[in-house]
């Protein structure tokens, strides 16, 4: 599992990398094509907007993989044994619930929506950008179950890495 984790993680982190340097090219750009041309680029605006998007999808689904994101500590902090154990199961099966429910049923409506939609600059139809819900949706829900496992396995004391 915790290869699977290593994979998953550096991929994500490669991609949004990738695509925050993306966009700076992209604003970089915007801004010279803008004050030095006097012609803005609207291509580059839409890019932009739907990198930020993907960008700001895909980094949560990484922040809710590594537990880095915000979360109050005071109950859990307290908790060890199997009341620990149980809350972080409970806890991570709710963001669970919350992706299936948001990222994946509302975000195959959202890319029904998007394939009857067009960008009128880039030429495309929106459910290719709408994808990025039900497919950050998945990469929550495969974080939630990588973690439930790493709970269970050094709640027993399987685990090889610390749990946080």
């Amino acid at each position: 599992m915790i290869k699977v984790r290593s994979i998953l993680d550096k991929s994500l982190a490669g991609i949004c990398a990738f695509l925050l340097a993306f966009m700076t090219f992209l604003a970089t750009y915007q801004v010279i094509t803008r004050y030095a041309f006097k012609t803005p680029s609207t291509v580059s605006e839409d890019l932009l907007s739907y990198s930020f998007v993907w960008v700001s999808l895909l980094g949560a689904a990484l922040v809710f993989g590594k537990k880095d994101h915000m979360r109050l500590s005071i109950i859990p902090d307290k908790l060890t044994g199997a009341w620990g154990l149980a809350l972080s199961i409970f806890t991570e099966l709710l963001i669970m619930v919350i992706a299936v429910i948001v990222f994946l049923m509302g975000g195959k409506d959202f890319v029904g929506v998007g394939a009857i939609q067009a960008s009128p600059t880039l030429n495309i139809t929106l459910d290719w950008i709408y994808m990025i819900l039900p497919i950050s949706g998945i990469l929550i829900i495969a974080y939630n179950i990588l973690n439930i496992i790493q709970a269970v396995q050094e709640y027993n004391g399987d685990g090889k890495e610390e749990f946080q």
